[in-house]
């Protein structure tokens, strides 16, 4: 709940392809994690849900302002960012970027810009739809370490919340995840969240 007694909404976007994968179990455990610090909770799955690559037809800018012409899952995700304090974003990392599945339904935010451009951070971007921008978190997912494609998601998150004039925090676990470790890790992220929030 926020100081003003308000209740925090959270939009976790679960990238994963395969049901109890790592990225998978981070998202289940992240999505518990703020359910128990007291937040609304919306989530989607990749794995489960129906999303289609966005055409780029730009019926979301003009035909049907803020709304995707595509009629599938994907169609929710926009309006569940607008309405959230928190937009969490959990994939595996892939070469330093999202795998194809989770790229395709980050994709599917593009209706909470608007088509008009302004300047932001001395650089030209699309002006936002709505008036909240939530807090981005990313929440990448590596096999093993590897520094350069960690370096790279980071970069990548960072550009994607430029992109929607947001604050961010981009963090990358790796290996095999106990769900002990797991809850920990989780738990920790969520300290460190409640300073930014």
């Amino acid at each position: 709940m926020r100081s003003d007694g308000a209740i925090r909404q959270a939009f976790v976007l679960n990238g994963s392809s395969v049901a109890g994968s790592p990225p998978d179990l981070i998202g289940q455990a992240l999505a518990h994690a703020l359910c128990d610090q007291g937040w609304r909770v919306s989530k989607m799955d990749v794995h489960s849900s129906r999303i289609l690559p966005c055409l780029a037809c730009s019926a979301c800018a003009f035909r049907r302002p803020g709304e995707c012409a595509l009629a599938d899952d994907g169609r929710d995700i926009p309006r569940l960012m607008a309405r959230a304090h928190l937009f969490a974003f959990v994939s595996e990392v892939r070469f330093g970027g999202y795998p194809a599945a989770a790229k395709r339904a980050l994709e599917r935010t593009l209706p909470v810009v608007h088509p008009c451009f302004t300047r932001y951070q001395g650089e030209m971007h699309h002006r936002l739809r709505y008036p909240r921008r939530p807090f981005m978190l990313f929440v990448g997912w590596q096999p093993q370490d590897d520094p350069e494609a960690r370096s790279l998601y980071t970069r990548l998150a960072e550009r994607n919340a430029v992109n929607y004039q947001a604050d961010h925090r981009a963090v990358v676990l790796r290996g095999q995840l106990q769900p002990e470790t797991l809850a920990e890790d989780i738990g920790k992220l969520m300290e460190e969240m409640e300073v930014l929030l």
